[in-house]
């Protein structure tokens, strides 16, 4: 396994969580989403397996509150520390690593700058409380667990480098 520097886990994390999440909505029947999810807030934790010539594998904890134009999602190492935190509002977004804060325009410009990618935010935010369109190289299985808890299995085939990603949403 090898060692990625802080800002760049930092932003796979980021990015992952932002995309797995929002995928998650694919996975659940309006009818069906519990209160707390509803109210925008979920938590769980989340293993993130790159594959490339050099696997890496990471695993974490999250906690995502809020919607498309406001929200919050924070990143816990498995010993329950704060590794990063991205906040959002329609004045722009910010993501902070301990002390350092950097300051985007929009959560897209920060998914941009740390990942070469923007992502959708409003398109991805959408999917966790309704029906989303289905996103381009990505496939999901979902599966519920005892007390209430969701595992959910995304894999991404395109772009590269592709990933393996094991979602376990904590029951509310």
């Amino acid at each position: 396994m090898t060692v990625v520097p802080l800002g760049r886990l930092t932003a796979l994390l980021l990015s992952t969580s932002l995309m797995l999440l929002s995928g998650c909505g694919l996975l659940f029947n309006k009818a069906n989403l519990t209160d707390l999810a509803q109210q925008g807030h979920w938590e769980g934790r989340l293993q993130l397996r790159i594959l490339q010539d050099k696997p890496e594998q990471f695993s974490f904890n999250f906690d995502l509150q809020g919607d498309a134009e406001k929200g919050e999602l924070t990143i816990y190492s498995p010993l329950g520390s704060t590794v990063a935190v991205a906040s959002w509002s329609p004045s722009g977004a910010v993501l902070t690593e301990g002390n350092k804060q950097n300051h985007f325009a929009s959560m897209e410009d920060l998914t941009q700058q740390l990942t070469g990618a923007a992502l959708p935010l409003p398109t991805l935010m959408a999917w966790l409380t309704r029906d989303g369109p289905a996103l381009e190289g990505w496939q999901i299985k979902s599966e519920n667990l005892p007390k209430r808890s969701r595992r959910i299995f995304a894999q991404r085939m395109s772009p590269l480098p592709k990933l393996q990603l094991t979602l376990l949403l904590d029951p509310p």
